[in-house]
C-alpha cells in the first residue's frame, strides 16, 4: 500500500505530459531504460495470466523503486525494455518489450528480435483486457543469421570462398502525428542478404556459381520497406496501411 502511495504521489509531481504526444529516446542501463534527462524509466514485471507468464513494461517516474529488470525465460529467450517512449496527451504511454531469440546451427548461429508495444496507463501500468496485457503492436526490429554454405573444397570453390550466407534485418519505428486515438506510428526497415542473390529457401550449391562480383551484401526489395501503422481502436490494435511481407528469412532464426 505505501508503495502504491509513493507511486502515485511520484508519477503526479513529474513532469507534465504535453498537450500533444511526445517521442522520447531512452538509455538502456542496468536493465532499466530511461529518459536522458532521468525522468522516466521503462522496466519489465512478469504477469501469469491463465497459466502463461506474460512480460509487460512499467512506467516509473524519477526515484521510484524499479521492479522487474532483464527477464529470461528458458537459454533461448531474452526480454528488454523498448529504447522508445511515447508519452500521450491523456497522461499514458506507450512502451515496449524487445523479445529476443536465437538458434545455433552446424558452423552458424542467429538471432532476431521483435517489439512488443503496449499502452499503459497513467499510473504506468499495462492497460489490461479480457485476456490480460496485450501488445498494440507487434513487429520485427532485428535478425542477423549466418548460416554455413561448404562442406567441401569443392564447395568453396563455387561459392568463391565465401562459405556461410548472411542476413540481416533492421527497423525502426517513430511517431508521425495524431489520429483519433493514439499517434500514428512510422516503421521502416532494411533487409541485407551476403552473397547477392542468396536465399534460405535455396540451395545456393544447386545454382550457378559465385564469382568476386557476388560477393556484396545485397539489398532485399521485399523486405525493405516502410508501412505507416494507425491505431484501430475498436479491435484495440494498429493497422499497417498495407500488409507487411512474410521476411521469416531474416526474423526467425
Amino acid at each position: 500500500m505505501i508503495a502504491t502511495l509513493f507511486l502515485f504521489a511520484a508519477l503526479q509531481t513529474s513532469p507534465a505530459v504535453p498537450a500533444e504526444d511526445r517521442w522520447e529516446d531512452l538509455v538502456l542501463t542496468d536493465n532499466r531504460a530511461c529518459t536522458a534527462d532521468g525522468a522516466w524509466c521503462v522496466s519489465l514485471v512478469e504477469e501469469v495470466w491463465e497459466g502463461e507468464v506474460v512480460v509487460a513494461p512499467v512506467v516509473r517516474a524519477a526515484g521510484d523503486p524499479a521492479p522487474g529488470g532483464e527477464i529470461k525465460a528458458g537459454d533461448i529467450e531474452t526480454y528488454q525494455p523498448w529504447t522508445g517512449l511515447v508519452r500521450l496527451a491523456d497522461g499514458g504511454f506507450l512502451a515496449g518489450v524487445e523479445a529476443g531469440a536465437r538458434s545455433m546451427y552446424s558452423g552458424g548461429g542467429g538471432q532476431a528480435s521483435e517489439l512488443r508495444l503496449y499502452r499503459l496507463d497513467a499510473a504506468g501500468a499495462a492497460e489490461a483486457g479480457e485476456y490480460g496485457a496485450a501488445p498494440v503492436l507487434t513487429v520485427p526490429l532485428r535478425g542477423s543469421l549466418m548460416i554455413r554454405a561448404c562442406f567441401s573444397e569443392a564447395d568453396m570453390k563455387q561459392r568463391a570462398g565465401a562459405c556461410h550466407d548472411e542476413y540481416s534485418f533492421d527497423a525502426t519505428l517513430k511517431t508521425a502525428g495524431g489520429s483519433d486515438a493514439l499517434p500514428m506510428l512510422d516503421y521502416e526497415t532494411v533487409a541485407t542478404a551476403f552473397p547477392r542473390g542468396v536465399s534460405r529457401s535455396e540451395d545456393s550449391l544447386e545454382k550457378a556459381p559465385l564469382t568476386k562480383a557476388d560477393l556484396v551484401a545485397e539489398r532485399d526489395p521485399k523486405c525493405s520497406y516502410q508501412r505507416r501503422f494507425v491505431f484501430d481502436a475498436a479491435a484495440g490494435v494498429y493497422r499497417p496501411d498495407q500488409p507487411l511481407p512474410d521476411c521469416s528469412d531474416y526474423t526467425v532464426p
